[in-house]
């Protein structure tokens, strides 16, 4: 059998060829499955001209709605790449094009870094309340890049966020843009019908055009997936999971409650305003912090 009929995929045919040492990627990385393999394989590799480690992912068969998908996030990576060139948050197009069985493949930059699904347990963690709300906060960060664009994830979950922590501080990577909307291409009738992930997904997704309000639901979702464990998840809605939680504080409870609104109207009006708050109520609970 040769390593072609292994993989899956002719790896000595462009844009493939200019990668060495192509391996599949297991589809579950973090313990926790993801809808995505559906839609596509992942595989690794190493580019020839940089020496670096690559991530490639392959349409999972030929076909409209899997291309238009992966079209989507190339272009939405297209220009986040053009206009944040210094940014480290998110992938960088290495390679892109389509298979000689028609599939369609973007290769892009392979980070270190696991899903933030890996530091989520079941049940809460009381102790990792402090380092949680300092990622999402990071997590703020990198979505105000973003949404200075004019680009909206929209599909922002646990396993799309990439963590780890670094000299005192979270270093976050946002990967998996096929959701993602860009106002100056969609607006003007481009296809956008997005894969969502149940529970993390704004509810008003896809019916109206998103702005930063949906990003901002599924950071505060995120969030509350942080503080309370993955259980949550099974039993309903996370509005519902958030009124009905009487461990958290009641300040921190409330700025859930605006993040997670299913009205995008009630929620905070940016990623920047839920930021704030979140310092604000780090500053009152541990005081004397550069935040």
């Amino acid at each position: 059998m040769s390593n072609s009929d292994r993989l899956g995929i002719d790896s000595h045919s462009p844009p493939l060829d200019q990668f060495d040492g192509i391996r599949l990627l297991a589809g579950n990385r973090s313990g926790r499955d993801s809808a995505q393999h559906a839609r596509h394989l992942l595989y690794t590799g190493r580019d020839r001209r940089t020496a670096t480690n690559v991530l490639i992912k392959v349409t999972s068969k030929p076909g409209l709605v899997y291309e238009h998908n992966l079209a989507n996030e190339i272009a939405c990576l297209t220009t986040i790449n053009r206009e944040l060139p210094d940014s480290s948050y998110f992938p960088v197009i290495r390679a892109q094009g389509r298979l000689r069985d028609d599939r369609f493949c973007l290769v892009s930059s392979l980070f270190d870094e696991l899903p933030l699904a890996t530091t989520i347990d079941t049940q809460r963690t009381p102790g990792r309340m402090v380092l949680d709300l300092r990622t999402a906060m990071e997590v703020a960060r990198a979505l105000a890049q973003l949404h200075g664009l004019q680009i909206f994830h929209v599909d922002l979950n646990p396993m799309n966020i990439l963590y780890r922590w670094e000299k005192g501080r979270p270093l976050i990577r946002i990967v998996d843009f096929e959701s993602s909307y860009e106002s100056a291409r969609h607006a003007t009738g481009g296809f956008y019908d997005p894969p969502l992930t149940p529970g993390y997904a704004a509810p008003e997704v896809p019916r109206q055009a998103p702005d930063q309000r949906a990003d901002l639901f599924s950071l505060g979702a995120v969030l509350y997936t942080l503080l309370a464990g993955y259980e949550w998840t099974w039993g309903g809605e996370v509005d519902a999971a958030v009124e009905a939680d009487r461990e958290l504080d009641p300040e921190l409870k409330e700025i859930l409650r605006c993040a997670v609104n299913r009205s995008p109207d009630r929620r905070f009006p940016s990623i920047d305003a839920f930021r704030t708050a979140l310092g604000a109520y780090l500053e009152g609970i541990w005081p004397g912090r550069s935040w």
